[in-house]
Formats: structure tokens, C-alpha cells, sequence
């Protein structure tokens, strides 16, 4: 069964038990109200009679259009009847055709009594058409519930019926550039479809980095796993010796080692799970291990990844020392407007201004330069930042050199840090 259809039966089930419950206790009350109104007519009757006789008037049947009957009764024997024969069939509850009243006359001494009877049949047949519009009404009001649940869940639901057909359609296709309209309002179903249009981003950029990651190991491997293959067939021609193929070996795998670690940081997600570290002294640190001047405080505890840090840091010294050999590198630490800015700059030759924003592109090189390198060095700098929140910059330096800039949102450490994953 359909929700709409659920939705809508619901809703007229809600109507019927509501309706139901109105009516049982309007039917209550209807009948409680009209036993009163008879034994009202009926007490009044009766006092009329036993007043006309303590006045001195001789009793007799008052005309009435509810067919009251009444009979005087002394020491157990009927004297008078008023308005016709007295029923015998009657009740004091109002179940039985006549309802039955007494009033002692005292003048006529003990025992004496007038007796009045008034049938139920106007009583029983009000009852009737009360209980006969009730489930009238409720019938009408069922289906005038549903059709108008049917209604109301058409609007309500077709955002949740988008929502279906969106995922069938991802589902059968495997596309993720399909999305849902997003409903006006903050309702749980525009919460639900905005949370699946992100969840449809996200697995779409997973495909991508996925496929990038699969495009660019296929193409960047094939160099060494060719270069050792080479090796190995020329080992084993006795062409080159066992320490050559050791080394070149060694060589290929330690290139592979990297190009891997740098592929596997471009196809992450934007996820970084964030711990208490020091950054100027890991800052301090690699710039003592790469030969570069450090400029900047002792310490500053911030939350940051301290791997992704430290590749980034590594590749910017790393690129500084490789495509500016015998230059000046410096390593400065800043907190400028909230952020954290981590600069590598260098004196060498520099890059022309066309390059500067091709450099953390992936696989770029420089035009002109030794192609040492995967060209992912700042392509995973790039990326570091972007998992911190953060940005990569780079300029020229002056007189020459280059000038690159790391700078993501600091997050100072309080005095007990918890890890915090940043999404």
C-alpha cells in the first residue's frame, strides 16, 4: 500500500474516531436532556391535577399534545381516568412505550394517588433520528476526510515522491548528477531532500577523486613499474650488475612510495581528524632538517592533522631545495586575522608569471624545468589547506624566487583539547 494511500487512511481514521467519540457523547447528552424534558412535561401535569383538587375543583383531563394520561387512585383502586385508558406497559427508566409518575393527594387521606403516564414514542423516535444523523454525518464526514487527506498528502508528499523517483533513477543509472527540489520551508521532508542532494555530492566527489586517483596511479606507475621491468630483464641478461638493479630498485620504489601518498592525500574527502601539535615546532623542525631559516614563535599549539602538515611542509621545502639548488630558503610562521600562514620562499630563478597559478594544479611542471618530481608536490599542499579549511597562495618573490603561502583557520588548543574531526 501506498504512503498516500496509509496517509489518507489515517487521517480518515482519526475523522471516524473523533466523529465516533462526539457522537456517543452528544447521543448521551440528547438523551439525558430529553428523559428531563418528559419527566418534566409529566411533573407538571401531575401538579396540575393535584392543584385543581386542594383548590376545590373538581379534577379533570387537561387537553395536551404530548398524550399525557392520568388516573386518580384510592386505597388501591382506580376512581378516575384522564385522557383515555391507563397503558399497562410502562417504565420508570424510559425503556418500556410510557413513562410513569406518582404524586400523593393528600386531601383524599392516605394511600391516595393521581398517577400520569406520557408515551415514549416521540421520545424514542428523537433518539432514533439524533443517532440516525450521527452516523449520517459520519459517514459523510469519512469520506469528505479522505478525499480531503488525499488532497493534503498529494502536496505533502510530492517532495517525498521526487525523492523516491531521484533515487530510483540514481539507482538504475548509477548518475549522481541528478538532484531533488528542495521544498520552501525547514519541514523534515526539506531537511530530508537537502540531506540527500549533499549525500549525492559528496558520492559524486568521491567518484571523481576515486577516478582521478585510478587515471592518474595507471598513468604516473607506468614509468617505474616499466623502469624495473627494464631492470630485471637486464639483470637477468647479465647486462647490469645485482647492486644496479638493487639501486634502481631501491630508487623506482621509493618514487612509487611517494607518488602513492601524494595520490592517496589528492583523493581524500574533506575530512581531517585534528589533535593538539605544535606547529611552529614542527614548522622549526623542517626547516632545520632541509637547511632553511626559520622565522616565528617557539611554540604555537594550535589543532591541526600533523601528517597532512608535515607532507605539505615537506613538499614546499622539498621543491624549494630541488627546482632552486644552491638558493636562500626561508620558512616563516604568522597568525595574521585568526589564520595561521606558513611561507616558503626562496631566492632562486622563480617561475614566470603565466605558471604561478598552473602550480598546484596535478602533474604540472614547470616548462624548462628537470622533470625529478610527480608534479603533485603543490597539488597536495593545495589540497592539505582545502582539508584545514584553508587556502594556498603563491607569488613572486623580490627580487626573484618564489613565494608560497599556506594559511588555513587556527583553532588554538584550550586547556583540555578534545580531537575534533572537521568535516
Amino acid at each position: 500500500m501506498k504512503l498516500r494511500t496509509r496517509l489518507a487512511l489515517l487521517i480518515a481514521g482519526v475523522i471516524v474516531a473523533a466523529l465516533l467519540a462526539q457522537g456517543f457523547l452528544g447521543y448521551l447528552n440528547f438523551r439525558q436532556t430529553a428523559r428531563a424534558t418528559v419527566r418534566n412535561d409529566l411533573q407538571n401535569y401531575l401538579a396540575t391535577l393535584v392543584h385543581d383538587r386542594s383548590e376545590g375543583d373538581a379534577p379533570a383531563y387537561l387537553p395536551n399534545e404530548n398524550g399525557i394520561r392520568a388516573r386518580l387512585i384510592e386505597k388501591g383502586e382506580v376512581v378516575q381516568e384522564y385522557g383515555g385508558p391507563f397503558p399497562t406497559t410502562a417504565g420508570a427508566d424510559g425503556d418500556d412505550d410510557w413513562l410513569i409518575q406518582r404524586l400523593p393527594v393528600s386531601d383524599l387521606g392516605a394511600g391516595a394517588v393521581v398517577e400520569a403516564s406520557i408515551p415514549l414514542r416521540a421520545y424514542n423516535e428523537g433518539l432514533t433520528a439524533y443517532l440516525r444523523t450521527v452516523l449520517l454525518s459520519m459517514g459523510l464526514m469519512s469520506v469528505l476526510g479522505v478525499g480531503a487527506a488525499l488532497l493534503v498528502s498529494r502536496g505533502v508528499l510530492r517532495p517525498l515522491g521526487d525523492l523516491l523517483e531521484t533515487a530510483e533513477r540514481v539507482s538504475r543509472s548509477g548518475r549522481l548528477d541528478e538532484r531533488v527540489t528542495e521544498p520552501e520551508g525547514g519541514g523534515e521532508i526539506a531537511r530530508l531532500a537537502h540531506a540527500f542532494n549533499a549525500m549525492l555530492e559528496r558520492l559524486a566527489a568521491f567518484r571523481q577523486r576515486e577516478t582521478e586517483f585510478v587515471r592518474h596511479a595507471a598513468h604516473e606507475l607506468k614509468t617505474p613499474l616499466t623502469a624495473l621491468r627494464a631492470q630485471v630483464d637486464a639483470n637477468r641478461e647479465h647486462w647490469v650488475s645485482d647492486a644496479e638493479l638493487i639501486s634502481t630498485v631501491d630508487e623506482q620504489v621509493e618514487r612509487m612510495t611517494t607518488l602513492t601518498a601524494a595520490l592517496l592525500t589528492l583523493s581524500r574527502e574533506n575530512v581531517a581528524i585534528l589533535e593538539p601539535l605544535d606547529l611552529a615546532g614542527l614548522a622549526r623542525s623542517l626547516a632545520e632538517e632541509y637547511g632553511a631559516r626559520y622565522t616565528g614563535p617557539i611554540h604555537h599549539r594550535v589543532l591541526g592533522s600533523a601528517p597532512l602538515l608535515t607532507q605539505a611542509l615537506t613538499n614546499l621545502l622539498q621543491n624549494a631545495v630541488n627546482y632552486a639548488p644552491g638558493a636562500h630558503v626561508s620558512l616563516t610562521l604568522k597568525t595574521e586575522s585568526g589564520r595561521a600562514v606558513l611561507t616558503v620562499e626562496d631566492d632562486g630563478p622563480g617561475v614566470s608569471a603565466e605558471a604561478l597559478p598552473l602550480l598546484t594544479g596535478a602533474f604540472y611542471r614547470v616548462p624548462g624545468t628537470r622533470p625529478s618530481g610527480s608534479g603533485l608536490g603543490l597539488a597536495v599542499v593545495q589540497r592539505v589547506a582545502e582539508v584545514h579549511g584553508g587556502t594556498v597562495e603563491t607569488a613572486l618573490a623580490f627580487p626573484h624566487g618564489l613565494r608560497v603561502q599556506l594559511g588555513f583557520p587556527v583553532r588554538p588548543e584550550v586547556e583540555h583539547p578534545e580531537t575534533e574531526r572537521v568535516v
